[in-house]
């Protein structure tokens, strides 16, 4: 079982509009993105770190040129970035959609529509429960407790 984060649209409130738009993001290691890199963060939505590679790669092919690398150097070094892409890249597809989602809740599920079935069902239970009364505050004054912080005598 793998263990999603369920994003619904920021604001929503309509449930046939969230089960239309819910998202599910696994906590894996992303193989996709290991072989596609920044063709599959683009397509997540993840700009900045898509712009990110590209620029890297940019800076390694004019160090090889310039300084004459190794190509087998540059080759280690794009493999090395692809893997950090493949293990962080649900990390950065998760926080490219932070701006437009809401996190709703974390699912232990084998499929991301599994997760998203899961996530809707509690949300909407969440949401027909009746809120519990908040208690009443309770006021304590200077002389209730003995001794709070690091100078319990300093008003004595």
């Amino acid at each position: 079982m793998t263990i999603f984060t369920v994003h619904i649209p920021v604001g929503a409130r309509d449930h046939e509009k969230i089960a239309d738009q819910i998202r599910a993001i696994p906590e894996t290691v992303s193989w996709s993105a290991f072989l596609f890199g920044p063709v599959w963060l683009a397509a997540q939505g993840a700009w900045l770190a898509a712009s990110g590679f590209a620029l890297a790669m940019a800076a390694l092919v004019s160090a090889q040129i310039i300084l004459g690398l190794s190509a087998g150097g540059l080759l280690l070094t794009l493999l090395l970035i692809l893997l950090f892409i493949g293990l962080e890249g649900p990390q950065m597809a998760r926080a490219a959609i932070r701006r437009r989602f809401d996190l709703v809740d974390v699912v232990n599920a084998t499929t991301a529509e599994e997760a998203e079935h899961i996530a809707l069902r509690r949300l909407i239970s969440s949401h027909s429960a009746r809120p519990a009364r908040p208690a009443a505050p309770i006021y304590m004054h200077d002389g209730d407790v003995p001794g709070i912080g690091l100078f319990p005598d300093a008003g004595a």
